[in-house]
């Protein structure tokens, strides 16, 4: 959508414009033939120049193609294209101004950041594209736009620009980390003896091998041909698989008056969880329970699958910690709702409050005690030996 068109002197322009009026101003004033027609000779350029530009921007189409998604941190590239609709007009030194910011960012940044890109020449009904590059450092929702094209051709005297209306939105997905080995082993000794063994149906098992028919045996696992061949019933065998479910609790709090400091455990508890999710969901035959406690509480509940994946790194990017003092009843209720013998992990920004979990879980006739809970203070210095970002 088009938006105001502009046009302004350069300085260079400006300088062009008092000479040509002292000209004039001396060719009038005193009647010189000779001057009036240098002023108008150099009347010529700068007329020149406000015509082309106005006729080069005119039904020019820009476009922004943004990734479809991005991890804090990552490379960040945009591609930018211009169509030129002209038949015979060839568009000179165009220059595309674009402008990013993220949501709910200080006042003192609210304009955001501005990247332009430049294309020296586009030749009738052509289209270019040039790609700019760049690093988001915190996740979030970043909004892209307004466009600005603008153009100093041929004398670099007046400067023509056009402002493409309308923003788009990128979500920046929390970092993701690293677990460490330590960390799987902590885990893994905490949920020893929790794991449920499944046996699969014959659609989703690995076949490996045949048995003898046995009392029980489902009549689908009968193999028939073999079967026939060796004159007894024979059924396939199929592997047993582990699957380990998962619920992640987290107490996302943030003091009203947040230091950097904080904003940082804050940024690290979200990265934390992100991994954890994350490496979840590379394993399938998983269910995960995600419960935040934080400015607007959210709780999922899903199989590991990439669709989950995407959908709580989207929750995550906007996420906001809360600033209540006593730590949240919501914790310890999702805690009830979760099955003691499955693993559980527990992420705070601060000291964890036991107590209040406790009576927070008694409220709905649950325990803390017995549980496979491994819970981690980012705030701590332990973290650093069971994750790094």
């Amino acid at each position: 959508m088009a938006g105001q068109r502009q046009i302004r002197l350069c300085r260079a322009g400006l300088y062009y414009t008092l000479v040509l009026l002292a000209v004039l101003s001396g060719a009038v004033s005193r009647q010189l033939n000779l001057l009036m027609l240098l002023g108008s000779v150099l009347a010529g350029p700068l007329l020149f120049s406000v015509i082309y530009g106005r006729l080069a921007l005119r039904r020019v189409r820009i476009e922004r193609r943004l990734p479809p998604h991005l991890h804090a941190e990552e490379r960040l590239f945009v591609d930018v294209s211009v169509t030129n609709p002209h038949r015979w007009l060839g568009l000179w030194a165009l220059q595309v101004e674009d402008v990013v910011r993220r949501e709910e960012t200080a006042p003192t940044h609210s304009e955001g950041t501005k990247v332009s890109v430049f294309f020296p020449l586009i030749a009738g009904r052509e289209t270019q594209e040039v790609r700019y590059e760049g690093c988001l450092r915190q996740s979030g929702r970043y909004h892209f736009g307004p466009l600005r094209v603008s153009t100093r051709f041929p004398l670099g005297l007046v400067r023509h620009s056009r402002v493409i209306e309308g923003d788009e939105v990128l979500l920046v997905h929390p970092k993701l980390g690293q677990l460490t080995d330590q960390w799987t082993q902590l885990l893994r000794d905490n949920v020893a003896g929790s794991e449920r063994i499944q046996r699969r149906g014959l659609l989703e098992a690995d076949f490996y091998g045949l048995r003898d028919w046995r009392l029980g045996d489902n009549r689908r696992w009968i193999h028939w041909r073999t079967s026939a061949r060796r004159g007894t019933l024979v059924v396939r065998q199929f592997e047993q698989r582990r699957s380990q479910d998962l619920a992640v609790l987290v107490d996302l709090w943030q003091p009203a008056v947040a230091s950097e400091l904080d904003l940082e455990h804050v940024e690290t508890a979200v990265c934390l969880v992100a991994t954890i999710v994350a490496e979840a969901c590379r394993r399938s035959a998983r269910t995960l329970i995600v419960h935040l406690a934080a400015a607007e509480p959210l709780h999922r509940l899903g199989s590991a699958t990439s669709w989950f994946f995407r959908e709580q790194m989207d929750a995550l990017s906007v996420v906001k910690a809360h600033q209540q003092d006593e730590f949240p009843r919501s914790l310890g209720h999702a805690l009830a709702l979760v099955p003691p013998s499955m693993p559980t992990v527990l992420v705070s920004t601060r000291q964890i409050d036991w107590d209040a979990l406790q009576a927070a879980a008694a409220e709905r006739e649950s325990q803390v005690a017995g549980r496979c809970l491994q819970a981690v203070n980012v705030a701590s210095d332990e973290l650093s030996q069971l994750f790094h970002r």
